[in-house]
């Protein structure tokens, strides 16, 4: 008799009849339960021939962080290749960090997923997790924080690296009914011994939650929708949809170095939590950083400005200089590096910037103070002092000593808060910071969200 399959049968349907037109999808396959049983259960759907133009194609990733690994990329390639399905190993090479090898080896794990997906021509990739995993994400956000952005756990599509969505069909789905659904079909899978290894802060969340009561447990049962969605999640795509409205019609953009909001704007940001949290995204843009402000930070901003002073707060490497006109917004001097950039390669300078070296020789980025040829033309409606500091920030590109000619680069704003991860939560908020800094459209998800909140 089949034990419970059909919540597996049910999300991967779902899943493919969610596409704007037939896709092929790059599946992350480690040899694990949850892996395994995604892409049995994906080829399954496609060999009933209800989701015609549809293919599948395997990639592996091999850590080499553990002397099994090898063998057991060589037996998920046994697996494809008995169901006719395109497999793929990619390693990561060369040496490994002594800390924070896991935070490593996934980046090291998306970019070379990312590198397969190009190479397949991938519509998207498709990775394994599941409910359980999106339960001990929220535990171990909540240890951290009751509250806050983090609190949304895994996002159900995350764009990674500005090219590509990583789509996580199963979020939704009980790990054990994944494991149920291998059984009923006499399909084994590999287990991972670091999945026992307590080292590890989520494999301790995982136990625990077993164990007994406290944070782990009471994550459990937590409001997750059928298709992963958490209600913090829910709540996370509704403020950055007023978010981004409210930046598309009150934030003014100079040159990608420089934003003002007026004082009507500004009263806004005081009165809705979203219109403060676009401001606070838009800062991390400024400030080049990943994260925005951290909850301190953010409470000393939020009195700064509901004080009213005609004066300057420094935060998260972005200057809040509020005048009578209202308030402009810069990254502050302090702290900003060089680069070196070899011939054909890019890189992201200060976190804000993306420098390509179009030229056959080697380039050298400051800010504009530090190579002594600071940018202090005049910008309408902005003060004298405001263009001064501004212009000792900006990049300035250097071929040895003079100032690079401009066929030899390309320099394009980066949204630093999301460039390596966009989560689908927070995608309207980065289209309009995307559309304000004159950046091209981002890739458009292949699907529609079918549990996206109204």
């Amino acid at each position: 008799m089949r034990a419970e399959p059909e919540p597996v049968d049910a999300a991967v349907a779902r899943f493919l009849n969610s596409f704007f037109k037939p896709a092929r999808l790059l599946v992350a396959v480690s040899g694990g339960g949850d892996s395994v049983g995604l892409l049995i259960a994906l080829d399954e759907a496609l060999r009933s021939g209800r989701f015609p133009g549809f293919s599948l194609y395997a990639c592996t990733i091999d850590h080499g962080l553990r002397a099994g690994s090898v063998a057991e990329a060589h037996w998920v390639a046994a697996l494809c290749a008995g169901r006719g399905i395109s497999h793929v190993t990619r390693c990561w090479s060369g040496q490994k960090p002594q800390r924070g090898v896991q935070a490593a080896a996934r980046e090291a794990r998306h970019a070379l997923l990312v590198e397969a997906a190009g190479d397949a021509a991938a519509t998207a990739i498709v990775t394994a997790h599941n409910r359980d995993d999106q339960q001990e994400t929220v535990a171990m956000r909540a240890a951290r924080s009751s509250d806050g952005a983090g609190l949304a756990g895994i996002a159900p599509a995350t764009l990674v690296q500005n090219t590509i969505w990583l789509l996580r069909p199963l979020l939704g789905v009980p790990r054990e009914a994944i494991r149920s659904y291998l059984r009923h079909r006499g399909q084994d899978w590999l287990d991972d011994p670091s999945n026992a290894n307590r080292t590890f802060e989520r494999v301790r969340v995982r136990l625990d939650a077993i164990d007994g009561p406290g944070v782990a447990s009471a994550a459990r049962t937590a409001d997750i929708d059928s298709a992963g969605w958490t209600e913090a999640a829910s709540a996370r795509l509704i403020a950055a949809r007023e978010g981004a409205a409210f930046l598309g019609g009150n934030v003014r953009i100079f040159d990608a170095a420089l934003a003002f909001l007026s004082a009507p704007a500004i009263a806004t940001v005081l009165s809705s939590s979203a219109a403060f949290q676009a401001l606070l995204a838009l800062c991390a843009v400024l400030g080049g950083r990943v994260h925005r402000l951290e909850r301190a930070a953010a409470d000393r901003l939020s009195a700064f400005l509901d004080k009213g002073d005609l004066s300057r707060f420094t935060a998260g490497r972005a200057v809040f200089d509020r005048r009578r006109e209202g308030l402009f917004l810069y990254r502050e001097h302090r702290g900003i590096g060089s680069l070196r950039i070899a011939p054909g390669e890019s890189a992201v300078w200060d976190g804000r910037f993306r420098v390509r070296n179009l030229g056959g020789a080697s380039l050298l980025v400051h800010s504009a103070a530090a190579a002594g040829d600071e940018d202090l033309s005049p910008l309408p409606d902005v003060p004298a002092g405001v263009v001064r500091r501004v212009g000792r920030t900006r990049p300035m590109v250097l071929a040895g000593e003079a100032r690079a000619a401009g066929a030899t680069h390309d320099v394009e704003p980066v949204l630093a808060p999301y460039d390596r991860y966009l989560p689908v939560f927070d995608l309207p908020l980065a289209e309009a910071l995307a559309g304000l800094f004159g950046l091209p459209r981002l890739p458009p998800l292949p699907l529609a969200m079918g549990n996206d909140p109204a």
